[in-house]
């Protein structure tokens, strides 16, 4: 389904084939990518770790760009034109073993230790991020020493071996008198206990004190006799009139329609409250077209942005001042599951949140707040994002995707519509049937009616079914998990 012609890692391309000898397995690369000696690549079904790597007969450790090399040794049915795949980064490989070893960051402490004659020893550690500080004592009595004693520079040594605990030294303040004696064994004992005991400490100051509430009471529940609409359009079409369908109370517009569909977007924009409603996937493209264009959206004639993942409210810290009358849509996506969740959105200033479609009746009955509670009643619910594109791979990408409709069929029959963001080129793959559920007995405020293929007359009969609290019925329709047994 992603990928027809490879099953595994692909690779990254690097270069093609100018020419093979293959009595000694050497290919001539001319590379479009920088390659290492170290490096792996796949040529179609041959593959190889490069263990030599030659420009001109010399031997060479890295090449770059627009480079020609020579790389051997490699066998199989290799010809002039073929792509040459970098599978293995020797350098990334390393950077990440790199990394790999600092992972386990260790908390920085201060310790003194006090050492006085005839007096147990005593060490106090403070945890420096959290200033949390314990106090040890050892049973073992400090004594005078015959000849020599133990030196202020042991002692540091000793109680510096922190090894793989949680904690690493920072400053360690040695308070002990002149010419004593002290087993090291004594120090040892100490120094670990100490840390095993802050450890403890940390851990307990740390929990939670409150479990996830999944269940509200019935003080919560609401009784309505009806419902705002909200209307996401998955889909724009140019043929239908958007401004003439009544009954809605606010339009969702996802953020690629802003750049592609302006003058449709206005329209709406002027008839409805409209949405932005940014994608729960953004990367690369999706980033910079965000960064560059979300200043002129904002000041467009919007009512509030829909929020799809966490990354969102880093961004738009940077349009403080344009979005501070602006109202904050939680997306499903956000997985709010219960009613920490719901207070922590209330907390962020969140004016109504969209409740994930995975959950049953009761869950959805539970959800409870001092916010708006909304939930998908109608709609093909999205299932999956592929960054590879279905389309492209069989009929060659020239833009296909807007020129006809596509589907997966699975063993079953079951037919999933495929459509394409065109911004990015993901693969946006929806359920075979539609969601069609009745809000009443849900306890919510609002219910969002997601548009996909329907037509304009569809859409005005779909909205008036579902604000009234009925549902669609029949062999094309599913309430999904709303009365699953758990």
């Amino acid at each position: 389904m992603m990928y027809t012609k490879r099953p595994n890692h692909m690779g990254v391309l690097v270069g093609e084939v100018v020419g093979y000898n293959p009595n000694k397995g050497h290919v001539k690369i001319k590379l479009i990518k920088g390659l290492n000696l170290g490096d792996s690549i796949a040529i179609k079904d041959s593959s190889c770790k490069i263990s030599e790597l030659m420009q001109e007969n010399n031997n060479i450790k890295t090449a770059g760009i627009g480079q020609i090399v020579t790389v051997g040794r490699i066998k199989g049915k290799i010809s002039k034109g073929d792509k040459v795949y970098k599978t293995v980064s020797d350098k990334l490989n390393k950077e990440i073993i790199q990394l790999a070893s600092r992972e386990n960051i260790k908390r920085p402490i201060n310790a003194k230790i006090t050492l006085k004659e005839n007096e147990k020893i005593k060490l106090e550690v403070e945890d420096l991020w959290s200033n949390i500080k314990l106090i040890e004592a050892e049973d073992t009595i400090v004594k005078k020493a015959d000849n020599n004693g133990i030196s202020k520079e042991r002692i540091r040594e000793q109680l510096s071996k922190t090894g793989n605990t949680t904690f690493e030294i920072n400053e360690i303040q040695v308070i002990a008198d002149d010419n004593i004696i002290v087993p090291i064994s004594s120090l040892n004992s100490i120094r670990r206990s100490s840390l095993e005991k802050l450890e403890n400490k940390l851990i307990q100051n740390f929990k939670r004190n409150k479990k996830a509430q999944l269940y509200s009471n019935n003080e919560n529940k609401k009784v309505n006799s009806e419902v705002k609409v909200s209307v996401l359009l998955n889909n724009i079409k140019e043929n239908i009139d958007y401004t003439k369908i009544t009954g809605i109370n606010s339009m969702y517009v996802p953020f690629g329609f802003f750049l592609s569909n302006k003058e449709k977007v206005e329209e709406i924009c002027k008839h409805f409250d409209t949405y932005l409603l940014l994608p729960a996937i953004t990367k690369g493209n999706y980033e910079r077209l965000i960064e560059s264009n979300l200043a002129d959206i904002l000041k467009r004639n919007i009512k509030g942005i829909v929020v799809s993942n966490l990354s969102h409210f880093e961004i738009l810290e940077k349009y403080e001042n344009q979005i501070k009358n602006l109202k904050l849509i939680a997306n499903y996506t956000l997985n709010i599951t219960n009613n920490n969740t719901v207070e922590e959105l209330e907390n962020m200033q969140i004016s109504k949140y969209i409740v994930p479609p995975e959950l049953d009746k009761e869950s959805i009955q539970s959800l409870a707040g001092n916010i708006e509670k909304e939930i998908i009643a109608y709609g093909r619910i999205l299932l999956m994002t592929s960054e590879y594109c279905t389309i492209g791979t069989f009929k060659n990408c020239n833009a296909t995707c807007e020129k006809g409709t596509y589907k997966l069929k699975d063993r079953m029959g079951f037919e999933f519509p495929i459509y394409t963001d065109r911004v990015n080129c993901n693969n946006l793959i929806y359920n075979s049937k539609i969601t069609s559920i009745s809000w009443k007995d849900l306890n919510v405020d609002s219910i969002r009616i997601d548009i996909l293929e329907e037509t304009q007359d569809e859409i005005q009969n779909i909205v008036n079914i579902h604000k009234k609290g009925d549902r669609l019925e029949g062999e094309n329709y599913t309430n999904g998990n709303l009365n699953r047994i758990i």
